[in-house]
């Protein structure tokens, strides 16, 4: 049986303007069409993990406005709601979200409650690390947090994951509690020493130096990067027609933890990953491009 994947993590309520291209500094471009939907790099894992048939448990903060009822309610839909749905005195996080016709994006977040989440609140939720196999954290709430979380879960002899997005440079503490760093190739550029593009598995080798367990790079179409103390491998990207990038990494990173919380190698969690970020770019919006495993096995079967 595998066990448990905790998500301590960010919700943002996500904002979409499709256009026929993204605004450049000080530019108005007009789109043609809006949407809005529920966001956030923590909700979207855990929702993703759980749909692929994960146990999770998440923690998050919410406001008291609108924003933060849709949110529960999603959350009782999709069976995390409990105990670590908090409420702070600010607004639910906001992500302003721009998509171009090839399916590129910039997004703009407003953290609002979600920075509010600190490792006090984790001591409210009695048992919350009990039976855990794996904890997920991202950088949309503080790196203070991470260290927090990560520190408790290694305390309870489960593994640690940390997507780092958005990427903020990594104190040498931080880096020490990952045993999973995930950033695409933006993010591995923040997190190099000298903060400029550099050689990906060069850098990757620095951060295993300073403490990290291994570093899987993201690379969209061309697929994954594992790099390890014991080598570099390569893991190709599934072909498939692209409606919208948002939320692929998302997907990758709840597929990756499935993988890893049921107990199976590596390089098969990774390979779930990339099957869930291919369909979740065949689909317009974050959620509704998190598959569950049916959907995942009938569209990008193993």
């Amino acid at each position: 049986m595998s066990g448990r994947i905790l998500v301590v993590g960010s919700y943002n309520v996500g904002l979409w303007i499709v256009g026929p291209r993204l605004p450049g500094p000080g530019e108005t471009v007009l789109g043609h069409t809006f949407d809005m939907g529920p966001g956030g790099k923590g909700s979207n894992q855990a929702i993703g993990a759980r749909r692929l048939g994960a146990a999770v448990t998440l923690v998050a903060k919410l406001g008291a406005d609108e924003f933060g009822q849709q949110a529960r309610a999603l959350f009782s839909r999709e069976g995390l709601d409990g105990p670590g749905i908090l409420e702070a005195d600010t607004h639910t996080g906001v992500g302003l979200i721009f998509v171009d016709e090839a399916g590129g994006n910039m997004i703009s977040v407003a953290p609002g409650a979600n920075a509010e989440l600190g490792g006090e609140d984790l001591d409210t939720i009695p048992g919350l690390f009990d039976g855990v196999e794996l904890l997920v954290c991202q950088l949309e709430s503080t790196v203070e947090l991470f260290v927090e979380a990560a520190t408790r879960a290694r305390e309870a002899g489960a593994r640690t994951l940390l997507n780092p997005a958005p990427a903020v440079p990594l104190p040498d503490e931080a880096l020490a509690l990952i045993d999973f760093l995930t950033p695409n190739q933006h993010e591995l550029t923040i997190l190099s020493d000298s903060g400029e593009a550099a050689d990906a598995e060069q850098t990757a080798r620095d951060l295993l130096e300073r403490g990290v367990g291994e570093v899987i790079v993201t690379m969209g179409s061309e697929g994954a990067l594992r790099i390890t103390a014991d080598g570099i491998e390569a893991y190709p990207a599934h072909e498939v027609a692209v409606v919208d990038t948002t939320g692929a990494g998302d997907a990758f990173t709840a597929g990756l933890a499935t993988g890893l919380a049921a107990g199976e190698p590596v390089p098969e969690a990774i390979r779930l990953g990339l099957r869930a970020g291919a369909f979740c770019v065949t689909r317009a919006g974050v959620v509704d491009g998190l598959p569950t495993r049916v959907q995942l096995d009938a569209e990008v079967p193993a």
